[in-house]
């Protein structure tokens, strides 16, 4: 009779640790640039972002797109970054959004000035031009807050262009894949 009732409670007690673990990766998975088996973005070329609010729909979805300081070897004039033609076919929109340019890793700290923030949706494009040059080896923090998200999950890869002082073509910096609407309501 004992060997049952240990058994019973050693098996409920499984259950609830493997659950838990399974719940906590996906907010985990969120924060991290993924697990690509085959194929993919290089890791070189691969940048970290973070997303809140990231449900189908969502009106308020804030993304955090991160440049690391060693992305920026030189100081930057213009930030230019490119979305796939798939974010608005799907219903994913940027009407009402806001930019901003922060320093720093994670969220990002204090807030850089910019001069000019341009959204080409013909072109697909987000152009951001800081008051002043950004400095090099500086982390960085875009974020795009009140995004309307795609009605449906997937994967789109924004790009990062940007203008070094002194250069006259925007050179390639990274990729971020991002993995939109992810989360359905009531999801923790």
């Amino acid at each position: 009779m004992r060997i049952k009732h240990w058994l019973r409670q050693s098996l409920l007690g499984a259950l609830a640790v493997s659950g838990l673990a399974i719940a906590g990766s996906t907010a985990i998975a969120q924060t991290t640039e993924g697990l690509t088996i085959f194929g993919g973005i290089d890791a070189e070329h691969r940048l970290s972002y973070f997303i809140d609010y990231n449900e189908r729909r969502s009106t308020r979805a804030r993304y955090y797109l991160r440049i690391a300081g060693r992305k920026i070897p030189q100081e930057v004039l213009e930030l230019q970054i490119a979305y796939p033609e798939a974010f608005e076919e799907n219903g994913g929109y940027f009407t009402n959004a806001t930019v901003e340019v922060r320093e720093g890793t994670g969220r990002g700290g204090a807030a850089i000035a910019t001069d000019e923030i341009v959204f080409n949706t013909e072109d697909n494009l987000i152009e951001i031009y800081p008051e002043d040059p950004l400095p090099a080896n500086s982390s960085i923090v875009v974020v795009i807050s009140s995004v309307r998200n795609p009605n449906r999950y997937g994967n789109h890869f924004f790009t990062l262009d940007v203008l070094y002082q002194g250069g006259v073509i925007r050179e390639f910096v990274g990729i971020w894949p991002l993995e939109v609407a992810a989360e359905r309501p009531g999801d923790v």
